[in-house]
């Protein structure tokens, strides 16, 4: 838990400090931009698990419904956008108060983009969840973290879990459809 809260934490810190940053190339087209994730709807023939597919098109139908209306709201900032395993440094060493294991910093900013700032927040929380036993607890503890660095609005949290599976969605159509494309690479297949 204490990884997962250094990891949320980290990311509310980056997106603290990027909050008024802007640049003309975020403003790109990006498949992994939850501002953008409806592409998945035209790629869910590509899921071959007919159960899959029913349960990714329910939750999109939902989410372009009832939560998408509610997006203009939010805040938007340049996100990371990536906060994997993959791309997150960890400190392993314990502190003076005994604590270890602390993430220390973040590599590859190739996915950047402008987006909503809580979509840093879902996209972490989102990749610490997966193979936990309690899925929930993991992301509560990234939710802590970041929320500990940057405050989040109460409108940003009504759509935090919405958004959080929206991600997850986005990740299983896409690595459906990759590997329709390149079958033999086994790095489409991680998340």
């Amino acid at each position: 838990p204490e990884l997962l809260y250094s990891l949320g934490n980290i990311m509310g810190r980056f997106d603290s400090a990027l909050q008024d940053f802007s640049h003309p190339a975020a403003q790109r087209a990006l498949k992994w931009n939850l501002q953008r994730a409806g592409w998945i709807r035209d790629y869910l023939d590509h899921i071959a698990s007919p159960e899959r597919r029913t349960l990714i098109e329910r939750f999109l139908t939902y989410f372009e419904t009832e939560i998408q209306p509610l997006l203009s709201g939010l805040r938007t900032s340049i996100i990371h956008n990536d906060a994997n395993d993959y791309n997150v440094l960890v400190d392993d060493s314990a502190d003076s108060s005994g604590m270890s294991r602390q993430v220390v910093s973040v590599i590859d900013f190739g996915d950047m983009v402008q987006s909503y700032t809580v979509g840093e927040l879902a996209i972490a929380a989102s990749y610490a969840m997966l193979d936990k036993a309690d899925p929930l607890a993991a992301a509560s503890a990234v939710v802590a973290g970041y929320h500990a660095a940057f405050p989040l609005t109460e409108a940003e949290l009504s759509v935090l879990y919405a958004l959080l599976c929206m991600r997850l969605c986005v990740s299983v159509v896409n690595s459906a459809y990759q590997q329709k494309i390149e079958p033999h690479n086994p790095y489409l297949t991680i998340s």
